[in-house]
């Protein structure tokens, strides 16, 4: 079933000139198709003049398009702007939808029953405070707490930095996601009454707001902050990661043996072995300035022989030795003080090593009658090489601090909505495997707030291995995986099919009552580059330049 455009879809074409991963991957994330959650059998899309059309399935089953319900303004001008993203749609509710004209302006639309053919209202006109860079929605929701109507808008933007932001994330490019919490008592009049902002040094590769407005949960490579706030303070650390802040020096280092231990101190310059102090005595040491602070002071972690044990001064280089009364190996030499570093002789190196050579091997294989064999990075193939690893966190809205964190070291490939009162659903590939993970509607202190709701049996390998893939995703019930490449071709992978016949497994004998199958759609038109994909339980929506295919998999009664 196919659906011809009269204008054809608007497609942006990322700048030569300004153009990053970060830009890359708001791209990559552009589907030209829109789904509406509260009317699966539509779709809608934004044509070459900008306006926001809809191809729906009729009662004969045949799809059929709708020209116009919104026309986003300014589209000449906004078109020569040479940052500009996408246009990009986000159905709050039933009756609400925000776009975004890809540049500088959010509109909030009323647009009542969509399953009829009404003309969207504008109820709000705002100028997105991007500091003057381009911007799309990822997500909306609308939700209501006494006679309070929210809609919180959750914005996506790409930012040049230079100077110290610049060097605190370590890139000329940061991602900037913009919460924007819209309000109105008669859902007539709309002003927005919130705004945050949160920055990263990465893209992200997830993004959605609880339902409730209360946090926002995003998966990237690194942590966002965030950094501003319009209604409360934000109280943020003055480095973007602890993990990135340089280790401080120790204070002094120490070697031991179970006889003795010796300890280095740099000392401050301009001080003499006159106006020094070192106090050594059974089970206490003090080095100090006299008449001036404390350097070092506290209890020994066991008692020394105070006579056999020394100190000298070599410049500004504090050397002291303490002979041990008890044969042992110290954990650390001042109880309680942690500013010391343990630095092993290579003598003790040696040691450590002899201990575990026979662990090693100057051979691949030095037992080859080894039941459990070694294991052999060449039986890798490339598609099981995997991205670097994926932090997931939930950032409340009000601390402004991330509230729970999980570092996942599993590929991420696609984000997917499964029902339109929930928030949108992740898929990481698990092994061969891909499992789909959604916030918990219940949030804990001891349990990460992801449940897991579904599997899509060897996905993860199949998508890893489709090196031309544009587009991944599933259906809502989970029971078939679509991956669209860049161009002509569609694979549909059913993950339960009835078999009609008797069918029995080869190795166990057991009937099988299902199977999964793999189907592949080759779209008969020109120009055949896809630019977007949709799946419901019953059909798939796939876009190019100038046509829409809609695939019935089932009828929707069945």
């Amino acid at each position: 079933l196919i659906i011809i455009y009269s204008s054809g879809i608007d497609v942006v074409k990322p700048s030569e000139t300004t153009f990053s991963s970060h830009h890359a991957r708001l791209f990559s994330l552009h589907n030209s198709l829109f789904s509406d959650p509260w009317n699966p059998s539509a779709i809608y899309f934004c044509d070459r003049e900008w306006n926001i059309g809809k191809v729906s399935m009729a009662k004969t089953g045949k799809p059929e398009q709708w020209d116009s319900f919104f026309q986003v303004p300014d589209a000449a001008n906004l078109r020569l702007k040479p940052s500009r993203f996408n246009v990009s749609v986000s159905f709050s509710s039933s009756k609400l939808a925000v776009v975004v004209n890809g540049a500088d302006k959010l509109y909030l639309l009323e647009t009542e029953d969509r399953h009829k053919q009404n003309k969207w209202k504008t109820l709000l006109t705002m100028t997105i405070p991007l500091a003057g860079q381009a911007g799309v929605v990822v997500d909306s929701v609308r939700w209501t707490e006494g006679e309070s109507h929210r809609v919180e808008c959750l914005l996506a933007s790409v930012e040049d930095v230079e100077g110290e932001v610049k060097e605190k994330h370590r890139s000329p490019w940061i991602t900037v996601l913009t919460w924007v919490t819209l309000l109105s008592v008669d859902e007539k009049l709309w002003n927005v009454e919130r705004t945050r902002r949160l920055e990263g040094s990465h893209p992200i590769e997830y993004a959605s707001l609880d339902r409730k407005g209360t946090s926002l949960y995003i998966a990237s490579a690194d942590e966002f902050k965030m950094i501003e706030d319009t209604l409360k303070a934000v109280v943020n650390d003055e480095t973007l990661d602890v993990s990135r802040q340089e280790t401080p020096r120790s204070l002094y280092t120490w070697c031991q043996s179970p006889h003795d231990l010796t300890l280095h101190l740099t000392i401050p310059e301009g001080l003499t072995k006159a106006n020094l102090n070192v106090d050594i005595s059974g089970n206490r040491l003090e080095i100090s300035v006299k008449n001036g602070v404390n350097m070092i002071k506290g209890s020994l972690y066991a008692r020394v022989e105070v006579n056999s044990s020394t100190w000298t001064l070599d410049d500004r280089r504090l050397e002291i030795t303490l002979q041990k009364l008890e044969e042992s190996m110290w954990p650390n030499v001042i109880e309680g003080d942690t500013r010391g570093e343990l630095v092993m002789s290579q003598e003790q190196i040696d040691i450590i090593h002899e201990k575990l050579i026979h662990l090693t091997s100057d051979d691949w294989n030095p037992n080859p009658e080894i039941k459990e064999k070694p294991y052999n990075s060449q039986m890798l193939e490339e598609c099981d090489a995997v991205d670097e690893g994926m932090i997931m966190m939930r950032i409340d809205g009000e601390t402004h601090q991330i509230s729970h964190k999980v570092i996942s070291g599993n590929q991420f490939l696609f984000t997917v909505s499964i029902d339109p009162d929930s928030m949108a659903a992740l898929c990481l590939r698990h092994d061969v495997d891909a499992f789909l993970w959604q916030p918990s509607q219940t949030i804990s202190t001891d349990t990460a707030p992801w449940d897991h709701i579904g599997v899509l049996n060897a996905i993860g390998y199949v998508i890893a291995s489709k090196q031309q893939r544009r587009f991944c995703t599933c259906s809502p019930n989970m029971s078939v995986a679509v991956i669209a490449e860049s161009q002509r071709h569609v694979y549909l992978y059913r993950q339960k099919v009835t078999v009609t016949t008797p069918l029995r497994n080869r190795k166990t004998g057991q009937q099988v009552s299902s199977v999964a199958k793999q189907q592949v759609l080759a779209l008969d038109c020109t120009p055949d580059i896809i630019l977007g994909i949709r799946v419901t339980n019953s059909k798939i929506f796939v876009a190019t330049e100038q046509k829409v295919f809609v695939y019935v998999m089932t009828s929707d009664t069945s």
